[in-house]
């Protein structure tokens, strides 16, 4: 019944992908990403952890002039291709970086627009749908079913990925193995499930509603603000719903962890502990000789002194009655990854169903939305 558990078998689509990508990055040198939320937080999570040779991507996400206006400065836009990434194909930011793009790309003639410009939306209908096949634009379709904030693993993230050196084939495997797990309904032996029906208890029974992601390593930051999108718009309905908060470690424990130690008792930390980074540092002796105020940590891989304060972190929760869990990765691989956001996509379908929401709408959106569309039109 959930299309974003099955988006690994689409073997015709990664092809695809791969392919546009390719070309893409033989013949330009940055992809700026025009979409906002879902379809920019996913793209932008794989590229945080996994980004290779390829493509400079930029993600602007938001409307905010002065930063569109000089990431289109400081780019040789001959040299560019741009991605806009609408599930509906009328999202209002999308729509208005597109319409300055194409205004900067006509002085190129009119076959840029079919060259340098790439449409993600619905595989039929919409304003970029139409757009694409009047210009001849590459056009990557969105799978009905999948909403933006589970389209991670769609083109809306696989494109971006992929182009900027990304191994989604390597995150697809990881999404597959984790789908396995979330076959079974015992939470013994799915993750997933068994996350959910934890973060619920503790919100509705605890009152602990404050859901806090803390990956203890910098390249996963975007993907606990990812992560924090796809659980609060899915679940906060109706009155109900946790707050997420996303972190990261060891930066947080230096502002958030006096909170979470002894503050109110209204949160749940999650941790994303890494066993083992690509690089290997240790604390140098220089020139300190026994000094016991540094001695202590000379000679220990930095890796190693980041996962110790997770644990001394994790310790000092737990002794303090502070409720945490740890979801615990190999290192930041392709697999790796994919496996956890699929982990986290499922988690939060389940906690929908727990919740009695429909976690894949958006009311309180689309309310907006209708708000800022009759504004502008009287303005």
């Amino acid at each position: 019944e959930l299309p974003f558990l099955r988006l690994h078998e689409d073997h015709a689509t990664r092809d695809a992908v791969l392919s546009l990508a390719a070309a893409h990055r033989r013949r330009f040198d940055d992809l700026v990403v025009l979409g906002i939320g879902g379809s920019s937080l996913g793209g932008r999570a794989l590229l945080a952890a996994l980004g290779g040779s390829g493509l400079r991507v930029h993600f602007p996400d938001n409307l905010d002039p002065d930063r569109f206006s000089s990431l289109l400065a400081g780019l040789d836009l001959r040299r560019t291709v741009f991605n806009a990434i609408s599930k509906s194909g009328g999202t209002l930011e999308t729509l208005a970086q597109l319409l300055i793009v194409r205004e900067r790309l006509r002085d190129f003639g009119p076959q840029a627009m079919a060259e340098q410009i790439v449409i993600t939306t619905d595989p039929e209908r919409g304003y970029l749908r139409r757009l694409a096949g009047r210009d001849g634009s590459a056009a990557l379709s969105v799978p009905p079913g999948v909403g933006g904030r589970y389209s991670v693993l769609t083109p809306v993230g696989l494109y971006p990925a992929a182009a900027g050196g990304v191994d989604i084939a390597g995150v697809l495997r990881g999404a597959e193995w984790a789908a396995e797990r979330c076959q079974s309904a015992d939470p013994a032996q799915n993750p997933a499930l068994a996350c959910a029906g934890v973060l619920y208890a503790f919100d509705t029974t605890k009152g602990r509603g404050n859901h806090v992601t803390v990956p203890y390593a910098d390249c996963l930051r975007p993907t606990s603000e990812w992560f924090s999108q796809l659980w609060a718009e899915s679940l906060g309905k109706g009155g109900r719903g946790p707050t997420p908060i996303a972190a990261v470690g060891a930066t947080d424990q230096h502002s958030q962890l006096q909170l979470w130690m002894e503050g109110p008792p209204n949160g749940v930390i999650a941790f994303v502990e890494v066993a083992a980074f690509k690089t290997v540092l240790p604390i140098p002796p220089a020139d300190i000789g026994t000094d016991p105020e540094l001695a202590w940590i000379v000679g220990h891989d930095m890796g190693h002194i980041l996962r110790t304060e997770k644990r001394g972190t994790e310790q000092a929760l737990t002794e303090a009655g502070r409720p945490n869990l740890t979801w615990k990765i190999p290192a930041v691989t392709a697999e790796a990854l994919g496996a956890l956001l699929l982990f986290w996509q499922a988690m939060t379908a389940y906690a929908g169903g727990l919740y009695g929401v429909d976690p894949f709408d958006q009311p309180g959106v689309e309310a907006g939305k209708v708000i800022a569309k009759r504004l502008l039109t009287a303005s």
